[in-house]
């Protein structure tokens, strides 16, 4: 990747309907700039693979493994699109090689590719890779790239089921429109003005006070340069005389030193071993000494490393983590849910309690009227009259029943709370 690496693509690729996450994503766009203009079929194309983990933006302790997953991924899910008449399901990988000595990752694009990312003279969209390769949100990326396709037009417009459809957004997922501006449109607004060559602002197209479509209108701007200094650090300089293993070894020795390991013995183990086994020897060691059984962990490192130790539990062990933080966040959640209730239930009290003050003698002696009159022949009513207070809240109550507008959407509007978050909890709890 260089100052210059280009992405090109057909625009039927770039419309095409394919959800992957950011790394996922990062990891693809790499290896379409790794194409050259020239090229009449696909390589096999080459990349260190501890480069590959820092552009793409995997932690050093997690490089294999995350790396696997996000291949897996991209050799298991399909590309959906229309070419003419015909419908086009394809994968994006065909095959992968990993040598683990040379820290070497091999790819190769599937040949049902081709025409849409080889020998491209027309409808296709091009931008520097270097643009969109720290955008940390799962929508950015498609984003970036449906506007870059009409950055001279200067407008694009969508409806918002054929965006949703583009962008593979289940039906459950940003139901509301509201939440789909906020945490699709907004973030990436955010993202790509303060981070790739475009920004955007858009206009919304309502139909009975529903938004239906919207209109993105699209400006050229210069890349903020704190950004790119950030994703030049890791641009290998022209003049850079180390050879793939000297970084892959300085890659592992600053792992081991991390631990406590003396940078002699470091860099003899990192020319023993392999990456792979001295990462999962990093991996297991941490496990150990978070979970208080170790005194020595430098120690015991080297040893992991000479005698091939492995954390069979980390699987195990990180999804009952996961599993616990969702746990840990539903509860808070709903901890916080119940504290919304409450002043709700508040803020009806006090609208209910408004709407009585304003009422004259006479209209309010007609509606205690009624509302006693309604209690005739229930088993609640002596129970309801039993005292001045019982009667004064249910006769709330009642008066809250006649009234609109109580509901606790229209308190969220009215006081500026954000519901999505908590609309799970409002449904369940017949709220909504």
């Amino acid at each position: 990747m260089t100052e210059k690496s280009l992405v090109v693509q057909h625009n039927k690729l770039i419309e095409s309907r394919y959800k992957l996450k950011v790394t996922e994503q990062r990891l693809i766009k790499l290896l379409v700039s790794m194409i050259e203009p020239d090229d009449e079929d696909f390589k096999q194309y080459e990349i260190r693979v501890s480069y590959l983990a820092n552009i793409v933006g995997i932690k050093s302790g997690d490089i294999y493994p995350a790396i696997d997953r996000a291949v897996e991924t991209l050799m298991d899910t399909p590309i959906k699109f229309n070419d003419g008449d015909d419908k086009v399901n394809v994968r994006w990988l065909s095959s992968s090689r990993y040598k683990t000595k040379e820290g070497i990752a091999l790819l190769r694009f599937d040949p049902e590719l081709k025409p849409f990312l080889l020998q491209l003279k027309e409808q296709f969209t091009s931008y520097k890779l270097i643009n969109i390769i720290r955008l940390k949100h799962i929508y950015s990326i498609r984003i970036y790239e449906l506007l870059k396709q009409y950055e001279r037009i200067g407008k694009r417009r969508f409806n918002i089921e054929d965006l949703r459809k583009i962008l593979m957004i289940d039906d459950g997922e940003y139901k509301q429109y509201r939440d789909f501006r906020r945490w699709v449109l907004k973030v990436s607004q955010k993202e790509l003005e303060e981070k790739t060559d475009i920004s955007f602002e858009w206009n919304e197209e309502k139909t009975k006070r529903v938004c239906v479509a919207i209109e993105f209108i699209i400006k050229s701007q210069k890349r903020n340069e704190k950004s790119a200094s950030e994703i030049v650090e890791i641009i290998p300089k022209e003049n850079d005389s180390k050879k793939p293993i000297d970084n892959l070894l300085n890659h592992v020795v600053e792992g081991l030193l991390a631990i406590g390991v003396t940078r002699i013995t470091a860099e003899k183990l990192a020319k023993e071993y392999d990456e792979e086994r001295i990462q999962s020897a990093i991996a297991y060691t941490h496990a150990q000494h978070r979970d208080g059984r170790l005194n020595n962990p430098a120690g015991f490192v080297v040893e992991a490393v000479k005698n091939g130790y492995r954390d069979n539990q980390a699987e195990e062990r990180k999804r009952k983590e996961e599993s616990a933080k969702v746990e840990a966040n539903k509860k808070a959640r709903r901890k916080e849910w119940e504290g919304m209730k409450t002043r709700w239930n508040a803020w009806r009290v006090e609208r209910v309690d408004a709407y009585a003050a304003s009422l004259d003698a006479e209209t309010l002696g007609r509606e205690k009227a009624s509302f006693r009159e309604s209690l005739k022949g229930s088993v609640m009513a002596k129970s309801v009259c039993s005292n001045p207070e019982s009667e004064a809240r249910h006769f709330r109550i009642y008066l809250a029943g006649k009234m609109s507008g109580l509901g606790i959407l229209e308190w969220a509007q009215a006081t500026g709370v954000d519901m999505s978050p908590f609309v799970e909890f409002a449904r369940l709890d017949g709220k909504l």
